[in-house]
């Protein structure tokens, strides 16, 4: 993908548990796979906090995954990290997501198959699957204003619109996008609104509800999967 700009700050490379799991802890165990292996796991970890947050801390073991591998790939790790993950817990993993994004996969004839085959390969392994098409940052932009879905929008104009949006705060106005770089995810949430982000990625779907997922853009999924974490961190709240 198209790199730009700079920004100063990077995130550091996350540490490896320093402390044995205990598992006993744990009745829900919920693991998402992802394409990137910085932006979308590190935003994913935000909501792997709010639910060590919750007392007595004993809810859902949330692990975020980066891949580096597309489509099909995701998938296929998918089903292979929740093997891994059953058998370090000794437990059943309830729920596996794949998250990826379209690209440019459209663009061959034998990418474009690998795409359709990622959704046939997670219904028969029981992994969901948060798709972008084209790009994750859709999801992200999704929190600071509307997009319309009357025509494509290439990922070059996804992270320059971005961009321009979270310029647009005074507080952030030098503000650069460099893509890969996580530090977007905190800015997006301080600033912009996940109801918001819902309610347009919503639309979008509804939009598209003709379209299979590799022509459907812009779009993206991602939307049912916080909805499905927000339930879990409110369903335990509750049990508090």
């Amino acid at each position: 993908m198209a790199k730009r700009g700079k920004i100063s700050k990077q995130i550091p490379a996350r540490e490896t548990e320093e402390r044995p799991v205990k598992w006993k802890k744990y009745p829900y165990l919920f693991l998402i796979v992802c394409e990137d292996e910085r932006t979308e796991p590190y935003y994913f970890e935000k909501f792997k906090e709010e639910f060590e947050k919750i007392y007595p801390n004993e809810t859902v073991f949330l692990r975020p995954v980066g891949t580096g591998r597309n489509s099909k790939g995701v998938v296929e790790q998918a089903f292979i990290k929740k093997k891994e993950l059953s058998e370090e817990s000794n437990k059943s993993v309830d729920e596996t997501w794949a998250v990826f994004d379209k690209d440019d996969l459209d663009q061959s004839t034998g990418n474009r198959q690998r795409f359709i085959d990622a959704f046939e390969i997670a219904e028969k392994e029981n992994v969901q699957i948060a798709y972008s098409n084209e790009v994750f940052e859709l999801w992200l932009l999704l929190h600071l204003t509307d997009v319309s879905s009357e025509s494509p929008i290439p990922r070059a104009d996804i992270y320059a619109k971005l961009e321009e949006n979270i310029k647009n705060n005074p507080a952030y106005s030098s503000f650069v996008y460099e893509h890969g770089n996580a530090n977007v995810v905190d800015i997006v949430l301080k600033s912009g609104s996940e109801a918001q982000a819902i309610v347009r990625a919503d639309r979008l779907n509804y939009e598209h509800k003709n379209h299979q997922p590799i022509d459907a853009n812009p779009n993206t999924s991602v939307h049912i999967l916080v909805k499905r974490l927000r339930e879990l961190i409110d369903w335990y709240s509750f049990q508090i």
